[in-house]
């Protein structure tokens, strides 16, 4: 069981399992789903599915042509079932960094989630690469597929590409990922399986992709073949700097590790929980752009308490990350003056309760720097912007930023946005690209972590 410096929870929502159907010709199948529409959860579904074929190979050291996980009569080529044995251990490390291609069906819908069929042949599997991450190493060089199709304007090639540098970013935080053993400022808890570091690796890969520019230091076309409904698919070499991939990926792992968080709850209870996130290593503060609302309820019978306890994880905005309910059926206690506060201590002492909602937490930290990061305002005086209409385009021009809506209040035009960084470093991108435009404005004021104001 490998240890990492970080709970790595399983991403916005919880997968339908899969099952992986081995072929005659060898080819390992299987189908997964994810909740949601579009890219984020066909991505999701794709990452599931190469996490269950991660978990099918590690699981069989031969293999047999099956059908719903059940063994049949009939066997595979010996040269195949030979081929297999010699490359399955580059298999399951492959998979786990999405170095190896596979061959992906269109997604479909089932009720509210969205899913794809994904398959694995055995000829298509690359020679092993192992990257070097020695100290003093300055780059790391991987050999990526990316797929591409017409869209928005831009050509397949062109999302051919784009796709294949994510991946190659992926791929080399997948090996930081393994290699790094840091302390997390949240928990050091442990990876109890390959699902959570593949989620984990995509959704950094995901967030990085947007600056993959700044991290690809070259990279060239080693093939590329045409792929139904005129798509293209491109295999490429890329060059990927590994100090500014360490820098930018450490920062999201800080985000999702422990973000200052605000506290709203009667007391005793703010204070019981304050202290057991303090323990935890989340900062509390009385200003920070999320809160933990939590409640508590008694329960009282004749002579016994129960007790009720929620807490949510929302910004300023309303948006609810992740949500933890206790089990009251745990425990009661004799009704008294303490009794409230004696039940809390209890459940946030108990193991498992502990265990849940640390989770929770983790799970709405995580969903935070999926979804694109916190969400700022940024406060203008309207009379200092000379094409307020043009302002939501420019603004969404900038690196890490998504999401963005204008209004007007108070004489100001303000801009609410998500941003995947610091805010000091979403200050200095926005005045920048506010001030070369022609607009007169004065210094930025960093008001608190969500607020930005000139």
């Amino acid at each position: 069981m490998r240890t990492i410096g970080l709970s790595l929870l399983a991403l916005l929502s919880t997968p339908l399992a899969a099952e992986v159907k081995v072929l005659p010709d060898g080819m390992m199948k299987t189908t997964a789903c994810a909740y949601g529409r579009g890219n984020l959860a066909i991505s999701s579904a794709k990452t599931q599915a190469a996490a269950e074929l991660a978990a099918f190979i590690k699981g069989n050291k031969s293999l047999a042509i099956t059908d719903n996980n059940q063994f049949l009569g009939a066997s595979l080529d010996d040269d195949t079932v030979r081929l297999y044995e010699q490359q399955r251990s580059d298999i399951i490390e492959g998979l786990s960094m999405g170095a190896i291609p596979l061959n992906t069906s269109s997604p479909s819908l089932s009720g509210n989630d969205t899913c794809v069929s994904v398959s694995l042949s055995l000829l298509d599997i690359p020679a092993p690469s192992h990257q070097n991450w020695e100290e003093g190493t300055q780059n790391i060089s991987v050999t990526v597929s990316g797929e591409g199709w017409p869209k928005n304007g831009k050509t397949a090639r062109h999302h051919a590409e784009m796709d294949a540098l994510q991946r190659a970013v992926s791929q080399v935080v997948g090996v930081w990922l393994t290699q790094q053993h840091s302390q997390s400022s949240l928990m050091n808890l442990q990876v109890l399986n390959d699902t959570e570091t593949t989620q984990m690796q995509e959704l950094i890969g995901q967030q990085l992709s947007s600056h993959s520019e700044g991290l690809v230091k070259e990279w060239q076309i080693l093939d590329s073949q045409n792929i139904d409904n005129d798509g293209l698919q491109v295999t490429l070499h890329a060059v990927v700097e590994k100090k500014p991939l360490v820098q930018q990926a450490s920062k999201l792992l800080s985000v999702i590790g422990s973000p200052r968080v605000k506290v709203i709850a009667p007391e005793p209870l703010k204070t019981e929980l304050t202290l057991w996130l303090g323990e935890q290593g989340v900062e509390v503060a009385n200003v920070a752009s999320l809160v933990v609302l939590a409640a508590a309820e008694l329960a009282n019978t004749t002579n016994t308490s129960r007790l009720h306890l929620n807490v949510s994880v929302q910004d300023l905005s309303g948006n609810i990350y992740g949500h933890w309910k206790n089990n009251p059926a745990l425990l009661a206690l004799p009704s008294g003056q303490r009794v409230e506060q004696d039940l809390m201590s209890v459940h946030l002492a108990h193991e498992q309760q502990a265990q849940d909602l640390q989770q929770a937490l983790q799970q709405a930290f995580t969903q935070v720097v999926a979804r694109g990061g916190l969400v700022r305002q940024i406060w203008l005086p309207q009379s200092q912007i000379k094409q307020p209409q043009k302002l939501q385009a420019l603004l969404s021009t900038l690196g890490g930023v998504s999401d963005v809506t204008i209004y007007e209040k108070d004489n100001n035009i303000v801009a609410s946005l998500r941003y995947k960084g610091a805010t000091g470093d979403l200050a200095d991108a926005v005045h920048q690209v506010l001030t070369t435009t022609g607009n007169r404005l004065s210094a930025i004021s960093i008001e608190n972590d969500f607020t930005l104001r000139y």
